[in-house]
């Protein structure tokens, strides 16, 4: 029999550190200690292996010199939304030094443009926040080039990064709670992409296509179940776009019910922003009727002196790019650190 192949993950099991790790070794020392870099580069002479076999980096070299990426809204929410924007500057600042250009694909609910996927020039796709079942994705996959994805969805068998964004929904609404409020109003992102104009109920949230929206109403449900609530103490409406203006209409919602609530989570700050103009034109006081929290930690946020959960949406277009330019594949996870920022909003 011939002589195994020696590849970066030979490598990596040999010293019981990640491929991602051997993989800086060579391309950004920068990455790593000069000791942790010198174990791997002397593991690599020791096992015959000289370097990153250039057919296994296209996206250095360039076949095409492009990333496709892959977005659940139309073309101009990626520069109007916050967490977006800042999600966009990490994948462009891993893949300028490069050269690579950026095609951005926007995928909609109900605009399937299967054509702009299949047809794309691209190395490898970076997918954020797209549903679980969404087509374009299936054609991607079936493409066989990298894909990375943030957010959303988890693939058994290609790298993601993210938060835990059901502990994260848990420690805010353990906040919330603390602070002795009993009626609790909801305002998320898209669970599903068929409209909603009802309350969401625990179905809609069981067979959530969006992982992040889903796992967030699940921990803040969780905590409110625990804290002695019932479910009709926490009622929960649906935005079908992250923008104020949608957020202000589901903020009406809950004010016109029969129990109107004492705190509103909003799962976006961009919702939030809507909340806060809703409740300012009613006259009704934040935090002294009604707390108010946000979600990313954007300057929407901090103008409007918004408790939220902070997660680093820049960070995470970097890694997922990365992960494209270093080829890298399979099962990989990795959840970034969550923080409650307490501003005003909940605090009296």
């Amino acid at each position: 029999m011939g002589r195994q192949r020696v590849t970066l993950q030979t490598i990596a099991d040999r010293l019981g550190v990640s491929r991602t790790t051997v993989s800086n070794a060579f391309s950004r020392p920068d990455q790593l200690s000069e000791d942790l870099r010198n174990r791997v580069l002397g593991a690599a002479r020791d096992l015959g292996y000289a370097g990153p076999d250039p057919a296994a980096r296209t996206l250095r070299a360039g076949t095409a010199g492009a990333i496709g990426l892959l977005l659940p809204e139309a073309l101009p929410y990626a520069f109007a939304d916050p967490y977006a924007s800042a999600f966009l500057r990490g994948v462009a600042h891993a893949t300028e030094p490069h050269g690579l250009s950026l095609l951005l694909i926007p995928m909609p609910p109900g605009q399937l443009q299967d054509h702009a996927v299949r047809r794309a020039v691209v190395d490898g796709f970076c997918v954020h926040s797209m549903p679980a079942d969404h087509p374009a994705l299936d054609i991607a996959l079936r493409r066989g080039v990298p894909v990375a994805c943030s957010d959303g969805p988890e693939l058994s068998d290609h790298p993601f990064v993210g938060v835990d964004d059901y502990a994260a929904g848990r420690m805010l609404a353990e906040h919330i709670l603390a602070s002795g409020r009993r009626r609790l109003g909801v305002v998320t992102f898209r669970v599903r992409d068929d409209p909603l104009d009802t309350d969401v109920d625990d179905i809609r949230i069981a067979t959530a296509v969006h992982r992040s929206s889903g796992d967030r109403l699940r921990g803040i449900l969780d905590v409110a179940t625990a804290a002695g609530l019932s479910r009709e103490d926490v009622r929960i409406r649906e935005a079908a776009l992250n923008v104020p203006d949608h957020g202000r209409s589901a903020t009406a919602a809950l004010l016109d019910g029969a129990r109107r609530p004492d705190a509103i989570i909003a799962l976006s700050d961009e919702l939030a922003a809507g909340v806060v103009e809703e409740l300012r034109a009613r006259r009704v006081s934040v935090p002294a009727d009604v707390a108010v929290s946000g979600w990313d930690d954007t300057d929407t946020a901090r103008e409007l002196d918004l408790t939220t959960v902070r997660q680093p949406g820049e960070e995470k277009g970097r890694i997922a790019a990365q992960w494209l330019l270093d080829g890298v594949r399979g099962p990989v996870r990795r959840l970034l650190p969550t923080e409650l920022v307490v501003r005003g909003s909940t605090t009296v």
